[in-house]
């Protein structure tokens, strides 16, 4: 009965090491509470949970404990090492919360683009133009492209993801869609380039000499030895192809659609120098 009689003492002074009305420091039966469920999960794992009492003894901690003072106070130094250890270790977890901007305060500015960088971005800027340069090059070679004194309208699509649209065209030409005025929302972009001051800065060193061919106009009537115009023994003439004429850009209109990344370039082409006397034989 003694023996029963000190462990309920012990129990109760414990117990009124550990209230929180009087330890004002520590929250100590929710800090019991976690260090028990952690304790729990530990078993289960099956790692070795043992308490060393003031004697020596180590007790298994997995297995029925006497309740005896020795194992009491015991079990309260460790629970008291414990809690040391745990509030030495969310200083960690409070610098990670700590680095969220708060409220009130501006974040601090991103870094900005590097030399190299935009170098780089100048170089893959270059490329893609080249390569739009080259396919109008290309297509006002074409035979089915005839340049007889007429202006000439050149078309073809390019993919492009919206930042590589955007480094290529972004502040170049005249933005027709999306403005504040025009369809502020449009997924569509529209741009006008009108002048040989735009379509030069569009291009830059990459804008370059064009040639077409020059063919004459068909269907002219062509009269027979022998015969007057549109009589017996007249003909008409076929388009015929003539030489090589230098052409230049008139003008250019984009038309890009950012949900399907195509991009239609519009181009109207002329050839330089043209005699409407020409294209007539």
């Amino acid at each position: 009965m003694a023996g029963i009689t000190v462990s309920y003492t012990t129990t109760l002074a414990l117990q009124g090491n550990t209230s929180p009305v009087q330890n004002g420091k520590r929250k100590v039966p929710l800090q019991q509470t976690a260090l028990l469920a952690a304790l729990d999960k530990g078993v289960q794992k099956g790692k070795k949970r043992a308490i060393t009492l003031a004697n020596g003894d180590e007790l298994d901690l997995a297995s029925a404990l006497p309740v005896t003072a020795q194992v009491l106070e015991a079990m309260r130094l460790r629970i008291v090492e414990l809690e040391d250890e745990l509030y030495q270790q969310p200083p960690l977890k409070r610098a990670r919360i700590s680095s969220a901007v708060p409220a009130g305060m501006a974040p601090a500015p991103a870094p900005g683009p590097t030399a190299a960088s935009i170098k780089a971005d100048e170089k893959r800027r270059k490329m893609q133009v080249k390569k739009i340069f080259d396919r109008l090059k290309k297509e006002c070679k074409a035979d089915g492209v005839k340049f007889q004194g007429l202006p000439k309208t050149i078309k073809f699509d390019e993919l492009y993801e919206q930042p590589v649209f955007e480094a290529l065209f972004s502040g170049k030409g005249i933005l027709i869609q999306p403005t504040p005025e025009n369809k502020p929302k449009s997924a569509v972009t529209i741009m006008y380039f009108n002048t040989p001051a735009e379509i030069s800065t569009f291009f830059g060193d990459e804008l370059k000499a064009l040639k077409g061919n020059k063919w004459t106009r068909g269907g002219v009537p062509v009269r027979a030895f022998g015969a007057g115009f549109g009589g017996l023994g007249s003909t008409f003439a076929k388009s015929v192809k003539v030489g090589a004429v230098d052409i230049s850009v008139r003008s250019l209109e984009v038309n890009y659609s950012k949900n399907n990344m195509k991009c239609s370039l519009k181009f109207e082409v002329a050839q330089d120098q043209y005699d409407a006397y020409d294209s007539d034989y």
